[in-house]
């Protein structure tokens, strides 16, 4: 696992396009820890999760429930799908995968013909468990339905 505290803090900044706070640009000092760091990363990964999820909604001509009907019958529609069910599966395995698409069924994000075509995809991944798939792991699958119904 990656320890931001291996790294020099001045290369992260460098690599997430982030500045030193204000108060420590005065002094020359550096972070006082890394979750200073981490904290901004994380919040400028979800402004960007955030803007793509409007410009995929504009995109898609606006949006009504549920946001995904069915898939995309695409080659690129069935790749996108498949990377989604993935990204679930590592995740919370293959029960947590499930369980959240379940979710994603009952806030309408997904209509019944989804729902049902994802979990046909899923039995194929191996089952490693079951872990709970978090907020971050929820705003991350919206985009994939934003981006699945950009390509209906």
């Amino acid at each position: 696992m990656l320890n931001p505290s291996d790294y020099d803090p001045e290369e992260l900044r460098a690599l997430a396009g982030a500045e030193a706070p204000a108060r420590e640009r005065r002094r020359g000092d550096r972070w006082t820890t890394p979750d200073d760091f981490l904290v901004r990363a994380d919040a400028r990964v979800r402004a960007a999760q955030l803007e793509d999820a409007f410009v995929l909604r504009a995109a898609a001509g606006g949006a009504s429930k549920p946001y995904l009907p069915s898939l995309p019958d695409s080659g690129v529609g069935a790749r996108l799908a498949l990377d989604w069910i993935r990204f679930l599966a590592d995740v919370g395995g293959r029960d947590g995968a499930r369980d959240a698409l379940a979710y994603y069924r009952e806030v309408e994000w997904l209509g019944a013909d989804a729902e049902e075509a994802l979990v046909a995809h899923l039995e194929a991944f191996p089952e490693e468990g079951s872990r709970r798939v978090g907020a971050g792991h929820h705003r991350t699958s919206l985009l994939f339905v934003a981006r699945l119904a950009a390509l209906r």
